[in-house]
């Protein structure tokens, strides 16, 4: 990554703290919009519906994330700008170019097979 190693040489330095909780929605939230919980609203891995009654862990889509996304402040910036999204949270329905996120096929006998999410659907290595 040369580019970020140029930054780092140059004298470039921040602060890299933790939320709370600190986990994994959470904290990848912060990092892609640069807002606490509170401001991005993920504070959690899990989503309580009042209709079921339960707990939904591992919500994936993107518009559950509040706040502006970091590919979204680099376009603003630089119209054009391409983005790959590649194995963080909430990916699925992100305004970018490539996604490639894990998503397990679940069957209705409790099995659990390891897939993923790919948008667009077509795209190939190159």
């Amino acid at each position: 990554m040369p580019r970020l190693r140029a930054v780092a040489y140059g004298g470039f330095t921040a602060t890299l703290g933790t939320v709370l909780p600190a986990v994994t929605c959470s904290v990848q939230s912060t990092f892609l919009t640069g807002e606490l919980p509170r401001g991005h609203g993920i504070v959690g891995n899990g989503w309580y519906f009042r209709d079921l009654g339960e707990v939904l862990l591992w919500r994936q889509h993107n518009a559950l994330v509040g706040g502006e996304k970091l590919w979204q402040a680099a376009r603003r910036v630089q119209p054009g700008y391409m983005v790959a999204n590649v194995c963080w949270w909430y990916a699925m329905g992100a305004d970018v170019d490539w996604t490639v996120t894990p998503r397990p096929i679940y069957y209705a006998d409790g099995r659990k097979e390891p897939d993923c999410y790919t948008d667009p659907r077509n795209c190939t290595p190159r």
